[in-house]
C-alpha cells in the first residue's frame, strides 16, 4: 500500500478506532516487507531525518474531535526528551502520555477539546530516528475541531547583524501581543515556533487572527527561553497573521551570565607558568593583576595565557581580563578571574613558534617568538645582514619576554633583503637553574631570511562615502580581518589611506543611531534591535596603484528599527 492509499483511508469517515486499526495494518505490513530490522553496518553515515508519511487525524483536518494523535514514519523513531520539546496551543487541560511503537508514535491525552478551536502540535526535536538519532525537522501537526482550520502565517528571515549571513537552526518564538515582556523575560512557553533553515527563512503557520510579537532564540538548551548568552534576534512587537510582510531579523550575541575562567593550570622549574583561558582573547584585549605580586604576565596566544617568576610559595591571584569593543570607539569591559595554582610539570623544551616569513611592510618590526620565556639574549652569537652587508643586532631589552624583536632601523627599510643567523646558545631562558634547565638553544644554527616590500609596491585607497544618513564608524581591514583604521564619520566624506599593503582591503560602516558612540547589539530586556552594520565588498589593492572608490550606503540603514525589518515580499 503507497503512502498516498493510506492517506485516503486514514482520512476518510473519520473515526479513531477504525483509523487507527487501518494504520496499524499498514505498518504491519510494512514491516513484513523488510528482510531485517535495522540498518547494516558500515557505509555513510544516516544523516536524513525521519519523514512523516501520514498520521491520523491527517494534518489540516477539519471537524474531527479525536483523543490521539497517531504518527507513521519512514524509519524506525524513539521518544528522546519530548514533554519540553512539546508545545500544544492552545493548551491542553489533561495530562499527555506518548508512547512509540517501531516507526509509529502515539501521543494520547485526557480530557475534551474545546469545539471551533485549531489545535496546533509542536514536537521541536522530540522525536528522533532510532540509529543517528537525527531529529525529525519541523514537526508540525495542526486539526480543527470545527469546520474552518487556521491557515494564516508570519514569516521572514534572520541574519548575523555584523555579517548579514543566515542565523540558521534558531528558534522562532511567536508570543501573544499583550503579553508583558516580563512573563516572557520569567520564561513563559511561546504560544507558536518556527526554525530558521539553511538561508535563516522561517515560516510560522496554522495561526489565528491576531498580532504576535516575535524573537528568534539560538536557544542551545533547547528550553524554549532566551538565556543570557544565547544569541538572539528581536522582531516587530505585532507582527500581524497573514501579512505579506517578510520580516527581517538582526540577531547578535548577548552577555551571559557564566563568567570565564581559567583551566589547564600549570608551571615548572624555570618559573613558567601558564593558563588556558575558558574563551578566546581578541588582539586588542589585554591582562593585568588585580593585586600586586612577584609575577610577571607574558604575551597570550588566543587563549593560552603565560606568566613567569611562579613559585610553591606564590599567593592566590585574580587576573582582570580587559575586553576591547567590538568597534574602535566602544567600551572597554572587564572580567576578574581568580588563578588557579598550577601543577608542577618537567621544564618544557623551548622551541621556535612564529617568525617573520616573506614580503614585510617597510617599517613593520620583524619578531620571533618562543615557546617558554627568555631573560636575555647573546648577541655575540647572532648574525644580521641586510643586502648581505653585515650590520649590528639591535633587539629589544624588556626581560622576561616571550618575544624577541629587532629594533634595527635596517631591517625595516623599503626594499631591503634579510637575514638572521642564531647560533647554538644565542637565547637565555629565563629562570634556568642547572646547565640542563639551560640547554643551548638554539641547538643547531638557525638561519631565517625575508624582504622588505619597496616604496612603490605599496598602494593608496581613497574612498567616497556617500548616502551617510546618520552617525557612525567607518573601519578598514585586511584581508586577515585585521583593523588597519577607524574613523568616525557623521556625513558624506572622502577618506584616504596611503601605504598600504596589496591584497584585498574592506570597509565596514558601523551605525551609531543613538550618538554614543557605542555599537550596540540585540537586548532582550530592552527589546533593542541591534545597530545596523554594513559591508563592502572587499577590493583588490595592486602594486604601485591608487584605487578610488565611491560607497553608498543603504539609507534604509539609518531608518526606524520596524522599518528596518521590513522586507518587500
Amino acid at each position: 500500500m503507497d503512502v498516498g492509499a493510506m492517506r485516503r483511508l486514514v482520512s476518510s469517515d473519520f473515526g479513531v478506532s477504525r483509523a487507527l486499526g487501518s494504520l496499524g495494518l499498514f505498518l504491519v505490513l510494512l514491516v513484513a516487507g523488510c528482510a531485517q530490522v535495522g540498518s547494516p553496518t558500515g557505509g555513510p553515515k544516516d544523516e536524513t531525518p525521519p519523514g512523516l508519511l501520514a498520521a491520523v487525524p491527517e494534518v489540516g483536518a477539519t471537524a474531527v474531535m479525536p483523543d490521539r494523535l497517531v504518527m507513521a514514519f519512514d524509519e524506525y523513531v524513539k521518544a528522546g526528551q519530548w514533554r519540553p520539546q512539546l508545545l500544544v496551543s492552545p493548551p491542553l487541560d489533561g495530562p499527555m502520555d506518548l508512547v512509540v511503537r517501531g516507526r509509529e508514535v502515539e501521543l494520547s491525552w485526557e480530557g475534551g477539546l474545546k469545539e471551533n478551536t485549531t489545535y496546533v502540535f509542536q514536537f521541536g526535536e522530540g522525536i528522533v530516528d532510532v540509529n543517528e538519532g537525527n531529529p525529525a525537522q519541523q514537526l508540525v501537526h495542526a486539526f480543527s475541531t470545527g469546520s474552518i482550520l487556521d491557515t494564516l502565517a508570519i514569516q521572514g528571515v534572520v541574519r548575523d547583524a555584523i555579517e548579514g549571513s543566515p542565523s540558521k537552526d534558531m528558534r522562532v518564538m511567536l508570543y501573544p501581543e499583550d503579553l508583558p515582556l516580563d512573563s516572557i523575560l520569567a520564561g513563559i512557553a511561546p504560544q507558536f515556533v518556527g526554525t530558521t533553515d539553511g538561508a535563516g527563512a522561517f515560516k510560522v503557520g496554522y495561526l489565528p487572527k491576531g498580532n504576535f510579537r516575535l524573537m528568534a532564540v539560538e536557544d542551545a538548551n533547547r528550553n524554549y527561553v532566551w538565556d543570557a548568552g544565547e544569541r538572539v534576534a528581536v522582531g516587530p512587537t505585532a507582527a500581524t497573521a497573514g501579512d505579506t510582510t517578510l520580516w527581517v531579523l538582526r540577531s547578535g550575541n548577548t552577555e551571559g551570565t557564566g563568567a570565564p575562567y581559567l583551566s589547564e593550570a600549570r608551571w615548572d622549574s624555570t618559573g613558567h607558568a601558564s593558563w588556558t583561558l575558558s574563551v578566546p582573547l581578541e588582539a586588542s584585549d589585554s591582562l593585568s593583576w588585580a593585586d600586586s605580586c612577584g609575577v610577571t604576565l607574558l604575551e597570550f596566544d588566543k587563549n593560552r595565557i603565560h606568566a613567569w617568576g611562579w613559585t610553591a610559595d606564590s599567593v592566590a591571584l585574580r587576573l582582570v581580563w580587559h575586553h576591547a569593543p567590538i568597534w574602535a570607539a566602544g567600551e572597554w569591559t572587564t572580567d576578574t578571574m581568580d588563578v588557579p595554582a598550577p601543577r608542577w610539570t618537567p621544564t618544557e623544551a623551548l622551541e621556535l613558534v612564529a617568525k617573520p616569513l616573506g614580503k614585510r611592510l617597510p617599517g613593520e618590526r620583524p619578531t620571533v617568538t618562543w615557546s617558554a620565556p627568555i631573560s636575555g639574549v647573546d648577541t655575540s652569537r647572532m648574525a644580521l645582514r641586510v643586502d648581505s652587508v653585515p650590520v649590528p643586532v639591535s633587539v629589544e631589552s624588556r626581560w622576561p619576554s616571550m618575544r624577541m624583536g629587532l629594533t634595527n632601523e635596517a631591517c625595516v627599510r623599503a626594499g631591503a633583503q634579510v637575514s638572521l643567523t642564531l647560533l647554538p646558545g644565542a637565547l637565555i631562558r629565563a629562570g634556568a637553574r642547572s646547565s640542563v634547565e639551560a640547554e643551548l638553544f638554539p641547538e643547531d644554527t638557525l638561519e631565517l631570511a625575508w624582504s622588505v616590500q619597496p616604496q612603490d609596491a605599496l598602494s593608496e585607497w581613497i574612498f567616497h562615502l556617500e548616502g551617510v544618513g546618520c552617525g557612525g564608524l567607518v573601519e578598514l581591514t585586511d584581508n586577515q580581518g585585521t583593523r588597519l583604521d577607524a574613523v568616525a564619520v557623521k556625513g558624506d566624506t572622502t577618506l584616504r589611506w596611503t601605504s598600504l599593503s596589496p591584497g584585498k582591503v574592506s570597509a565596514t560602516w558601523w551605525g551609531d543611531l543613538d550618538g554614543d558612540e557605542v555599537w550596540r547589539s540585540a537586548d532582550v530586556p530592552t527589546w533593542r534591535v541591534p545597530e545596523p552594520v554594513l559591508k563592502m565588498s572587499a577590493e583588490e589593492l595592486r602594486p604601485n596603484w591608487v584605487l578610488e572608490t565611491t560607497w553608498t550606503l543603504d539609507t534604509a540603514a539609518c531608518g526606524t528599527a520596524p522599518a528596518s525589518m521590513r522586507e518587500a515580499p
